[in-house]
């Protein structure tokens, strides 16, 4: 068994997290994702992860979560163009949460926001 202390595999690929045996455990590690529902750590059994950012993460159904940041987020594209990884919703984008046109030229805009989900 191997505590992993103070990583950081942020928005890396889940395939990066090296080493990782069963009963391994996490404290304090940033492993958070872009993508809702990343798995991390697949076929993996017996893992403790304590005061982690599992944002986005998925992790193994028997591990142990203590007090750890679980949300599910959904992030647009269209606020962050830098995050290359993140789908590209060109029309129908599911972050819309306002539409407004501007007379007299028909500008159409188009508010957007991250969704928690």
């Amino acid at each position: 068994m191997t505590i992993h202390k103070s990583k950081n595999f942020s928005h890396k690929d889940p395939a990066t997290i090296v080493n990782v045996q069963n009963n391994d455990s996490f404290e304090r590690c940033n492993i958070s994702q872009l993508i809702p529902n990343t798995v991390i750590c697949n076929g993996k059994t017996g893992l403790t992860f304590t005061s982690c950012n599992l944002v986005n993460c998925s992790v193994p159904i028997d591990s142990i979560k203590e007090h750890c940041n679980t949300t599910q987020v959904s992030r647009c594209k269209h606020l962050h163009p830098e995050w290359t990884a993140l789908p590209d919703e060109v029309e129908n984008c599911s972050h819309v949460v306002n539409i407004d046109t501007l007379e007299p030229g028909s500008i159409v805009i188009y508010s957007r926001k991250d969704t928690v989900l």
